[in-house]
């Protein structure tokens, strides 16, 4: 692991003059591109829960103090994941910082995925080698292989057993597995927490309150990972990096059961209900679901010309015009209903 003063400047050091990658929910550029205002918008484009968990009053002590102890909300974790995990502001927060704890070392990225992390990888001078399966890779000494699960956009799920198979090939060569589960919660039996064997000391896990429970905006996550890097990220975290109020509103949402079951059954119903209408739109094949999200495989040309009409429409969609797929969002049946009609209109 990389040295402190290493690390302060690494960033700096690094000349590369890369694009930020783009993502969904960017409502005001649109508004202000396709001219409608805000307020009319049916914003589809970013795989949150639109069933959000709500929040209770929050205490004006909550808001006073700063938090002198996360230890109730990483108990509560810790009974909902299974697993001990530290809190961090947001999983993003991680998706930063990890690449600058490691040294430059073969990194295998998804080649289509949540582009965060092979921007950051890269942006820190590791080495990028892109994958499609993870069978084929021909792994070395010191790699860090990266896996999304599920992937976002693709929807593609590996198994619990291959991952922790994978960990184990990585540890016998020094090697690091990073799981980004930050859409897994809908599905907890298959994550790699589900199981009752002890995980492998060169696993990293990435969790998120975001997506699930539909509470992006508080910017809290969480990671697992050995007691060595644990601290080490305590470290880099310093004092207070959770807020208080996002540790309050956390402790009581992943200590809320019935919700979570409840929500698992709505978002499944919910993610029927936005094929069936794709379906009659657009051909089964080019279509593949997870509990939060649909995405078209479309030809890149298609797939910018049916962004851009839902656009006028008033509804975004998230476009990833270099695969060639759109992201569709869960929506209410109004929501349902309104794209219904912006999809007729296209047909027509």
């Amino acid at each position: 692991m990389a040295s402190s003063s290493f690390l302060c400047n690494k960033v700096d050091n690094i000349m590369q003059n890369l694009d930020a990658p783009q993502h969904g929910g960017r409502l005001h550029a649109a508004a202000d591109l396709f001219s409608i205002p805000l307020a009319q918008w049916l914003d589809l484009s970013t795989g949150i829960n639109p069933y959000s968990w709500q929040p209770p009053d929050i205490p004006l002590s909550v808001w006073q103090r700063l938090p002198d102890s996360y230890a109730e909300l990483e108990s509560a974790a810790h009974h909902y994941y299974g697993a001990e995990v530290l809190s961090i502001p947001g999983s993003q927060w991680a998706i930063q910082t990890l690449p600058t704890l490691f040294p430059q070392a073969r990194t295998w990225i998804p080649r289509e995925g949540y582009e965060e992390h092979r921007y950051w990888w890269q942006k820190l001078g590791h080495e990028i080698r892109l994958y499609d399966d993870l069978p084929s890779l021909p792994l070395q000494k010191h790699d860090v292989v990266v896996v999304i699960n599920p992937n976002n956009p693709t929807t593609n799920r590996y198994e619990r057993d291959e991952l922790i198979a994978l960990a184990d090939t990585l540890n016998t060569l020094q090697g690091t597995l990073l799981v980004d589960e930050a859409f897994m919660d809908a599905t907890p039996e298959v994550s790699v927490f589900a199981g009752n064997s002890t995980l492998p000391a060169n696993l990293i896990v990435l969790r998120s309150m975001g997506k699930f429970f539909g509470l992006a905006g508080m910017r809290l996550g969480f990671i697992y990972c050995n007691e060595h890097l644990q601290q080490t990220l305590r470290s880099v975290l310093g004092p207070w990096a959770v807020s208080h109020p996002a540790a309050y509103v956390a402790s009581l949402a992943l200590q809320d059961t019935h919700w979570q079951q409840q929500n698992r059954l709505r978002l499944a119903q919910s993610s029927i209900k936005l094929k069936a209408i794709l379906l009659e739109h657009f051909d089964q094949h080019s279509i593949s679901c997870d509990t939060l999200f649909c995405t078209l495989q479309l030809e890149s040309n298609k797939a910018a010309q049916l962004y851009n009409h839902c656009a006028q429409q008033g509804v975004l969609l998230r476009l990833f015009e270099q695969w060639g797929k759109i992201r569709i969002g869960l929506t209410t049946k109004p929501g349902l209903q309104r794209l219904q009609s912006a999809l007729q209109c296209w047909n027509s």
